[in-house]
């Protein structure tokens, strides 16, 4: 074999598996975008107290809340796609061990919800800290900042941060060489 056969052929090997994982990453995405809404897997008790949940930690105010944003799919979603069938079991009785009941946190009044989860995040980085809660508040806000709504509602992103102006050199001065 001569050297550009073999560079031609290493070439053509190398972009395939390049392009194979680009498809791999677009069906990833595509696959999020079709079953957010579609195929809900946590029981509708378990929903609402994640909900809940979300908008004691995140509630509405001149931005919209975390059950707004879509947080309680969000969570759905991590927990049926990227757990494994052990993790998902052990946050889902998590959950239901946070108050007692799921049934006996949704039929208390909203104050008492709220001086609940108060309770459970004063407790955060103590040694009567609950891991289940924590976990939960995790999933929670990273679902929230990386939803569209919080990043460009709460965080405020702005891809392009203000106009192109350009610059004469002397008024940069000789800072970036």
């Amino acid at each position: 074999m001569n050297r550009r056969k073999f560079l031609t052929s290493l070439s053509v090997m190398l972009g395939c598996s390049i392009s194979s994982l680009d498809v791999m990453a677009i069906n990833s995405a595509l696959a999020f975008a079709d079953t957010v809404n579609v195929n809900q897997r946590l029981t509708k008790q378990q929903s609402i107290m994640i909900s809940i949940i979300a908008d004691i930690i995140i509630p509405k105010s001149d931005t919209p809340s975390a059950s707004e944003a879509g947080v309680t799919q969000y969570i759905d979603f991590y927990l049926h796609e990227f757990l494994d069938q052990t993790k998902r079991t052990e946050f889902l009785q998590g959950l239901a061990s946070l108050h007692l009941s799921i049934s006996s946190f949704l039929s208390l009044i909203n104050s008492d919800k709220v001086a609940v989860i108060q309770n459970l995040d004063d407790n955060l980085n103590t040694p009567q800290e609950n891991a289940n809660y924590k976990s939960l508040k995790q999933l929670i806000v990273i679902g929230y900042y990386t939803s569209e709504i919080g990043a460009t509602q709460a965080l405020k992103y702005d891809p392009i941060p203000g106009p192109y102006k350009e610059m004469k050199l002397k008024e940069v001065g000789g800072v970036w060489f």
